[in-house]
């Protein structure tokens, strides 16, 4: 199986469970964390629709 960012082959059963090696999957993180924390709910958005 291959690391789905880097696609580099996983060796390490988490790895490979995760889909990710370990730098790929701790950069994936702060990626999704970033992502999430500029995310509108759509009450905020009808919020300020009014």
């Amino acid at each position: 199986m291959q690391c789905a960012r880097c696609n580099r082959n996983l060796k390490d059963k988490k790895s490979i469970e995760r889909g990710f090696g370990p730098v790929c999957y701790k950069k994936h993180q702060e990626e999704e964390k970033e992502f999430l924390k500029k995310q509108v709910t759509l009450d905020e958005a009808l919020k300020e629709a009014n």
